[in-house]
């Protein structure tokens, strides 16, 4: 063994030409054999050297065909895997079960990007407004969320995700499992342990963690809402989305007004702006049909 290491040491090319060869088989013959080669040894190379010179170039072929192959049978899932996209409109709440059976409840106004297969060595969705997750556990297979400026990552777990357009802060919140959370231009990971929540600015990208009670950011399922130091204008959106209507705020002077407080489900837009007014007595309102007009 330990000639053949010394040998297998000494050649420097997976392949070389004929002279080359001849010349390294000889060296070899000597090493092992002495001057005088025996010439079932002589028979014996002259075998070994057939099979160096086709050895590599079938172990190449071999290794292409194995790469075509399995190229080939991922083109082929690749192409029956359809793009899905449930959107849900302001006042609906709808539940999504994907492909590995995981369940997605997506809230109004919010959309769901997945696939009708998960088929890549990630199960990848795309979200955007507000969505709580309940991920089937696969171990080869983490799941991610890609929202803007985020990317979600787990194994299997339950959490809530917002991320609308007309809101600066993205929040995630960890019910149960573990969360990883990438953000944009920050390159160590974010890890969240349940009743943890991450709050991301998009616009100023700063990061804040939080311990909260996390069943109570996804009580929108029920439906119902809940508003924790919440900016006004930030509550009205999601007002906006839970009963379809449409408010319009006509006084600056509401605009770092911020409420606390939780609706049951059942509770009526008429009944939301009552209790609205009691916490911001100077607040007077309207309701117009689908209008609401804050003045």
């Amino acid at each position: 063994m330990d000639a053949f290491r010394e040998i297998w040491d000494s050649l420097k090319d997976e392949t070389m030409e004929e002279a080359a060869l001849e010349r390294a088989y000889q060296d070899t013959a000597r090493k092992l054999f002495g001057d005088e080669q025996p010439k079932a040894a002589v028979k014996r190379f002259s075998w070994l050297k057939i099979a160096a010179v086709w050895g590599i170039p079938l172990i190449i072929l071999g290794a292409a065909a194995w790469f075509y192959t399995s190229a080939t049978q991922k083109a082929k899932l690749y192409s029956e895997v359809v793009f899905m996209h449930k959107f849900t409109a302001y006042g609906e709440r709808t539940m999504v079960i994907l492909p590995d059976s995981s369940k997605v409840w997506l809230n109004g106004g919010s959309s769901l990007i997945y696939p009708s297969r998960f088929v890549s060595a990630e199960r990848n969705v795309c979200l955007t407004g507000e969505a709580y997750f309940d991920v089937k556990k696969d171990s080869s297979r983490p799941f991610t969320v890609d929202v803007n400026q985020m990317k979600l990552k787990v194994l299997g777990t339950t959490f809530n995700v917002f991320s609308y357009p007309d809101n600066p802060q993205i929040v995630a919140t960890l019910e149960t499992g573990k969360l990883q959370i990438k953000v944009d231009n920050q390159e160590k990971p974010y890890i969240l342990s349940p009743n943890d929540q991450l709050v991301l600015d998009s616009q100023t990208g700063e990061v804040e963690l939080r311990s909260v009670n996390a069943p109570d950011f996804s009580v929108w399922r029920v439906p119902a809402l809940y508003f924790e130091e919440t900016k006004l204008v930030y509550a009205l959106q999601q007002i906006e989305r839970t009963y379809n209507v449409k408010i319009h705020i006509q006084n600056s002077h509401y605009n770092n007004q911020t409420i606390r407080a939780h609706f049951n489900a059942g509770e009526t837009i008429e009944g939301v702006m009552a209790v609205i007014k009691m916490l911001i007595p100077a607040l007077n309102y309207e309701i117009d049909g689908s209008d609401i007009y804050i003045k």
